[in-house]
């Protein structure tokens, strides 16, 4: 590993250049080697600087994850809920092999050990992924009037990334055709049953 050049970044320059030097320790490393340490030398910056800002692998390592959850413009608008919820969780499902399963494995028993790195979890991935749904998919298929807001609970609001996310943390990989059984099977009946025209 390569430590960079030192340079004078501040702000949010700097903070993207530590998420970005934690994501390649995490691919390279593993979660069992993860260190800050090596994150500062990647980073080209030193440990205080990083653990100002994340004071600990755990914190570094949710707000890296978070950093690299596709954006809801990235999510193709297919013209139907079905198709944008199979595309949506498609790119989730490849951000996933990115971490990898034993990373993400890893992370979460951490995370399960700690009540407050588990509610920083959920205020922040959960919370994240939970958006990125309403506004790559939900709110497209409201305009479209298959589904109406209240036709969502909180767990529907979530379910599409719940299933695939648990599917590749028991089985490491998502196929093509699991992806659109999660979709067909579950969260389309579920839908309907609460009234939407999907």
């Amino acid at each position: 590993m390569e430590r960079k050049v030192a340079s004078r970044r501040r702000g949010k320059a700097l903070e993207q250049a530590i998420l970005d030097a934690a994501f390649e320790e995490f691919r390279e490393a593993g979660y069992a080697g993860f260190t800050m340490e090596g994150v500062a030398k990647r980073a080209g910056t030193s440990k205080p600087v990083v653990y100002r800002r994340w004071p600990n692998r755990v914190e570094i390592l949710i707000a890296c994850v978070a950093d690299r959850l596709p954006k809801a413009e990235t999510v193709p608008d297919t013209g139907s809920l079905r198709g944008d919820t199979v595309a949506l969780i498609t790119l989730a499902h490849r951000r996933m092999q990115l971490v990898g399963q034993t990373a993400m494995l890893g992370m979460l028993a951490d995370v399960s050990a700690d009540p407050e790195a588990r509610e920083l979890l959920v205020a922040t991935l959960v919370k994240e992924l939970t958006n990125l749904l309403e506004e790559a998919v939900y709110a497209r298929a409201v305009k479209r009037g298959e589904l109406e807001w209240e036709h969502l609970t909180e767990r529907l609001r979530r379910l599409p990334i719940d299933l695939v996310r648990n599917e590749f943390i028991i089985f490491g990989a998502v196929s093509e055709a699991t992806v659109e059984s999660i979709v067909d099977e579950v969260v389309l009946p579920a839908l309907r049953a609460r009234g939407a025209s999907v």
